[in-house]
């Protein structure tokens, strides 16, 4: 009809087709925009697999791991966005959170001995059968273990604390694997392909073992690396051992907790091939390649930056024990330039220490 106005139709924003959902989807780095996004419309919701996510950094409240006055609230910070993202998980009160156990939280509760793992975005929880070990620790969860059948790995003490326990919970057969160490405390060590590399850090050696998991063996034992001159101030130090691109690292950080960005790395590859004179032995390198390593107090893990953009490799993310002027004990959540031996302070709101988690959906 002549002199009649047209009203232009807004687009159906549901009919885009699923190949560029799946586009537009892996552009979403930060795991709460893509919540958003799924949100939208049950197309939309149809996009099951989110990008590859950074880790967030768990806030652990009383100076420690403990959970105990928890509130209902988990509180962790997205080092893509800058962000506070608050989270209820009243499953995780009264609990020691032990980590960091990848997309799970471990958590162990003192009443009742009982270690469980929890993912805080999804409130799933897998309660693992008891063990009678003192304060258990993860060595090694990876995702989504449950479901993939890979074991759990933890490390603890007896309740006479004379000997020290390295377990591993295999979720297949429903049933632990407990291995003795003749030391007090194995938070050194690392799991990787069947095999356990544990940290006599407590005793006079300082060799680093390793144990076929299936033949319960020690089938080599490696030497530590000769030591280096700090170059930093150094008066405190602790040890990682972590598996990173196929490789299994000693990482050792040398830091002056009174001073905010005084610290140095050394780290080292175990080579079981070559070795000296065909010992097993370790390799000091000056780049970990394409790698972030991420560190709490006790452990850590690594990651590709190849699967996120913006994000360079050979960094370590890590957390400092520092004394303000008032002497009280903070922790830093500091970044490490491997290349350039150079540590800055991160603007991390959490100052009593944490943990990393990489959020998960599954």
């Amino acid at each position: 009809m002549a002199g009649s106005l047209s009203v232009a139709r807004s687009p159906d924003w549901s009919m885009l087709p699923p190949e560029l959902l799946q586009t537009i989807a892996r552009k979403l780095p930060d795991i709460s925009d893509f919540v958003k996004f799924r949100a939208v419309c049950t197309t939309w919701r149809s996009v099951s697999d989110p990008p590859p996510q950074l880790p967030w950094f768990l806030e652990v409240k009383g100076g420690g791991y403990l959970l105990e006055n928890f509130t209902g609230n988990l509180r962790f910070y997205s080092l893509f966005s800058g962000k506070i993202h608050t989270i209820p998980s009243p499953k995780s009160s009264g609990n020691w959170v032990r980590g960091p156990a990848h997309d799970y939280i471990a958590l162990y509760n003192a009443k009742s001995c009982r270690i469980s793992l929890l993912n805080p975005l999804t409130g799933r929880k897998v309660v693992i059968p008891f063990l009678d070990i003192d304060m258990p620790h993860p060595v090694w969860v990876g995702p989504d273990p449950i479901k993939s059948g890979e074991p759990v790995v933890l490390s603890g003490k007896s309740a006479d604390f004379e000997t020290g326990f390295l377990a591993l919970y295999q979720p297949v057969q429903r049933e632990w694997v407990v291995i003795e160490e003749p030391c007090l405390c194995s938070l050194g060590c690392c799991y990787f392909n069947g095999m356990l590399y544990v940290n006599e850090e407590v005793t006079e050696t300082g060799d680093t073992k390793v144990i076929d998991t299936v033949t319960q063996k020690v089938v080599h034992v490696v030497p530590p690396p000769p030591e280096d001159d700090y170059e930093c101030d150094a008066i405190m130090s602790v040890m990682y051992l972590l598996h990173s691109g196929g490789d299994i690292l000693q990482v050792v950080l040398h830091y002056n907790d009174l001073l905010e960005a005084d610290c140095h790395f050394h780290i080292h590859r175990l080579d079981l091939q070559s070795g000296n004179g065909g010992k097993p032995c370790w390799v000091k390198i000056s780049s970990i390649g394409d790698q972030i390593l991420f560190l709490d107090r006790d452990n850590g893990f690594s990651l590709s930056c190849r699967d996120f953009s913006g994000f360079r490799g050979n960094f370590i993310y890590f957390i400092k024990r520092h004394r303000d002027v008032d002497v009280r004990s903070l922790s830093l959540l500091c970044r490490y330039d491997i290349e350039e031996a150079r540590a800055e302070p991160l603007n991390c709101p959490f100052v009593k220490g944490g943990t990393w988690i990489v959020p998960s959906l599954r």
